[in-house]
């Protein structure tokens, strides 16, 4: 019984389909900004933002500069399988980390006439914060 159990679970973890509160695409020339504006429910005059940018391709690798709650980060995404995304937290998990979730996820999906291509999915299953998606130039 047991394994049934557990054979059921695994089976139902593989093909869980994730849920996505927001999507957006952008498409960035080199030192071009993106920024996402990020408000939590409840602390509407605290905006946040997310922002990053990309300075250097080489045949698969990009260096993807970010800045989330004015912490820089560094990434290195790869148009490599399973190398080309990163996570940020957007909110703390409180108590339930997988209810309490708020994450994003930078994917890096392609690179054509040196332009980069990136898909940002906003993961927020209790619809805690509103994002807002700009692009500026440089």
């Amino acid at each position: 019984m047991k394994k049934i159990f557990f054979l059921f679970l695994s089976f139902s973890l593989a093909f869980a389909e994730p849920y996505f509160a927001y999507t957006h695409k952008f498409v960035l020339k080199k030192d071009e900004k993106a920024s996402i504006e990020i408000i939590e429910a409840g602390f509407e005059d605290q905006k946040r933002y997310f922002d990053f940018s990309w300075t250097l391709f080489d045949n698969t690798n990009i260096i993807v500069l970010s800045k989330y709650n004015k912490f820089p980060r560094q990434l290195v995404l790869s148009l490599r399988r399973n190398l080309n995304w990163a996570t940020q937290t957007l909110v703390p998990d409180y108590k339930n980390p997988q209810v309490d979730r708020a994450r994003l996820i930078l994917e890096f999906s392609e690179f054509k006439k040196g332009k980069a291509t990136f898909i940002v999915y906003i993961e927020d299953k209790d619809g805690r914060i509103v994002a807002d998606f700009k692009q500026r130039k440089k």
